[in-house]
């Protein structure tokens, strides 16, 4: 029987199918996932942040530096032709289409509404039970009142 040969990925593909598993996973119940994705690629969706790769203030130095590597590293090779960005150097010639960069972005920013919804919820139920705490009966703590002597705290 022939093997079937399946074309070697792209980086960009194998990205894409990362951050898509990562946020279907984190959809199984595992949110902090949808962070992990968030923080692993928010530079290539986001672009550079505040704090993460330079201090307030220092964009334009920071952008320079970027700029200056670029064209070290590239030797001048960068441009935007056809829908496609080409990356030359350290990339191999690899070619990252609109469509790669749009399907990443699409699966990085539902993780991030997702990030954002359950940490709101979160946020928002310890508020209530903080808040209500009294109300709540002696069956939503893990020891009551008058287990607290023999507990040693």
């Amino acid at each position: 029987m022939a093997e079937e040969q399946t074309p070697p990925q792209s980086k960009s593909q194998s990205e894409i199918i990362l951050s898509r598993r990562i946020f279907l996973a984190g959809c199984l119940g595992l949110p902090w996932l949808w962070i992990c994705n968030v923080l692993y690629f928010r530079k290539k969706v986001f672009g550079p942040c505040v704090f993460f790769e330079y201090w307030p203030g220092r964009r334009d130095e920071y952008l320079s530096a970027q700029e200056s590597q670029i064209s070290h590293s590239d030797n001048g090779e960068r441009n935007d032709v056809g829908g496609q960005e080409r990356s030359g150097g350290g990339n191999g010639g690899e070619r990252i289409t609109r469509n790669e960069k749009m399907e990443l972005e699409k699966w990085v920013k539902r993780s991030t509404t997702g990030a954002l919804l359950v940490c709101s919820i979160f946020i928002a139920w310890i508020v209530v039970f903080q808040v209500n705490k009294d109300n709540f009966g002696n069956g939503w703590f893990v020891m009551d009142m008058t287990e607290e002597e023999s507990s040693g705290w």
